[in-house]
């Protein structure tokens, strides 16, 4: 929850004001009020919001008592504040210094969705500070009983213009939300950005951070500044794999709680990643990271901003090299696949994550369709200096089974290959198959011994050649006598004699299920032993 504009006009100060233009905006968030009675856009520009940035996400009360009858400014300053990031201006005492409300304010808050809220005409029994000591209460109360911000920061972020989504944006969000000050640095301590509570703090923190005397990453410490007791935190903001930031958060008064610390790390993050000049590439990125972290609000938010569908998504392929994939190597490959699978589906999200290329797709709808694509992928990498093997996971209902079908494959693939030596795709089953194998060899020695028994008749020939054999058939040639002997170099009637000796000794068919599915079991564990 956070407070919006639509809620503030619901407050008994505000309950006889009247939206005249800019309800596109009502449901915007309103951070904290202010007065204004500027009404010159120049000293606007030049003093209070200097450049083109952001200033914050506030609704603005003002009478225009400096400059109550000239319209071209009084529209000028409407323009800038909306264009600052404000969401609305009150204005009072209509009728009696401001003698009526330009059409073009109206048409400028439309535009901008800018709301323009106007008390009633001609009265001069409504006071400012009514609507300020409300208008701030309600914002407190909110904020202590929903203490969760960052998915409502992002938000607000998003709805901002192009140029305006920025890391400053946030730590001026930040830093009004939590009355605090806001210094982001590179690894080695020059600040990049800041944003300081009060504003005139800044060239005092920045000189504070070059003498050196900090907390450790992830700690926290008592200072004094200028005679002035703060709490500082330091939280480590990784980007990738090799960046790193360091954000320093002082606060003065009240310490803020770990979770509050949390968040703003968390938001920092985000911004940096989201909204960095590497735009499209590292939205991406973040939405990979919270699909495969299972962090479904979050998913939701950056997926509705990017404008990805991420409901249609029931399909992942994790593509693993012998090398780590990373922004290195991985860039170009990923431009490819991508371009590769647009042309076949609708909704492509690709990355690198934790070492592995992941794609993620609304398909395919066939095991023909996966074949085709499978080819056009191993086409696709023929190029590259090293092999990869691809595991797939359809039919995916949620990011609870992204993650799981994830997490399977980092963990179970080693041994999958163990198994499987002559593929280069698999699917979750030959995982799942992996872990029950692995479970058994956990097992005990008891578990285990009750695994390999159906093999204990050929065993006790002590003809490893037929051991081998039977191996072979069952899990590298689906049962195949050709292909069996392709892969061992022999006649398949030498493949076919040696099974029919095993299956004389063991008493049925081998190939015949589900007699044969404890055998299919039994050399799946002796293989991963022998490896």
């Amino acid at each position: 929850m956070s407070v919006t504009v639509s809620d503030l006009l619901k407050l008994p100060s505000l309950k006889p004001a009247r939206v005249l233009a800019g309800a596109g905006g009502l449901s915007r968030t309103v951070a904290y009020v202010s007065v204004l009675e500027y009404a010159n856009p120049q000293i606007l520009e030049d003093d209070l919001f200097p450049g083109d940035t952001y200033s914050g996400s506030e609704i603005v009360i003002t009478g225009f008592m400096n400059n109550p009858a000239d319209e071209r400014l009084q529209c000028a300053v409407v323009r800038r504040l909306a264009e600052a990031g404000e969401v609305g201006l009150i204005l009072y005492y209509v009728g009696v210094y401001v003698p009526a409300v330009p059409e073009e304010m109206k048409r400028i808050a439309d535009e901008k969705d800018f709301v323009l809220i106007q008390m009633p005409e001609n009265r001069m029994d409504f006071r400012y500070g009514e609507a300020i000591c409300e208008i701030m209460e309600r914002i407190v109360r909110d904020r202590m009983v929903n203490p969760a911000f960052v998915n409502e920061l992002l938000e607000q972020v998003s709805r901002l213009p192009r140029h305006q989504r920025t890391v400053d944006t946030m730590l001026k969000m930040l830093s009004e939300r939590m009355m605090a000050s806001f210094l982001l640095t590179d690894g080695s301590l020059r600040v990049l950005n800041e944003a300081t509570w009060p504003h005139s703090l800044g060239k005092t923190l920045r000189d504070f951070l070059e003498a050196g005397n900090l907390p450790e990453p992830e700690g926290e410490a008592d200072v004094c500044i200028n005679g002035s007791d703060y709490r500082l935190c330091r939280v480590s903001v990784k980007l990738d794999q090799s960046r790193r930031m360091e954000l320093f958060i002082f606060r003065e008064g009240e310490p803020l709680s770990r979770s509050a610390v949390e968040q703003a790390g968390d938001a920092v993050r985000l911004a940096a990643n989201i909204w960095s000049t590497q735009h499209e590439t590292v939205a991406v990125r973040e939405l990979v990271r919270a699909i495969l972290q299972d962090e479904p609000m979050k998913m939701r938010r950056l997926a509705n901003i990017f404008h990805i569908e991420v409901a249609a998504i029931h399909s992942m392929v994790i593509l693993h090299g012998e090398q780590e994939w990373n922004d290195g190597n991985s860039a170009a490959v990923l431009q490819r696949l991508s371009d590769l699978l647009n042309s076949y589906f609708g909704t492509v999200v690709t990355d690198a994550y934790e070492g592995e290329l992941v794609l993620f797709m609304d398909g395919p709808g066939s095991l023909g369709e996966e074949r085709e694509i499978q080819m056009a992928l191993e086409a696709c990498l023929a190029g590259e200096d090293q092999p990869c093997t691809f595991t797939w996971c359809n039919h995916l209902a949620d990011t609870a089974a992204v993650r799981e079908a994830f997490l399977l494959h980092r963990e179970y693939l080693a041994d999958a290959r163990k198994l499987f030596p002559h593929k280069n795709a698999y699917h979750t089953r030959e995982m799942e198959f992996a872990r029950a194998c692995r479970l058994r060899i956990a097992g005990g020695e008891t578990g285990l011994y009750e695994c390999q028994r159906p093999l204990e008749p050929i065993a006790r020939e002590k003809d490893e050649a037929c051991l081998d054999t039977l191996e072979v058939y069952l899990l590298d040639a689906q049962c195949s006598y050709q292909r069996a002997g392709e892969l061992l170099f022999l006649h398949k009637n030498t493949v076919k004699y040696r099974l029919n000796r095993c299956s004389d000794l063991v008493g049925y068919h081998i190939g015949d299920f589900p007699d044969t599915l404890p055998l299919y079991h039994a050399v799946a564990v002796r293989r991963l032993l022998r490896s």
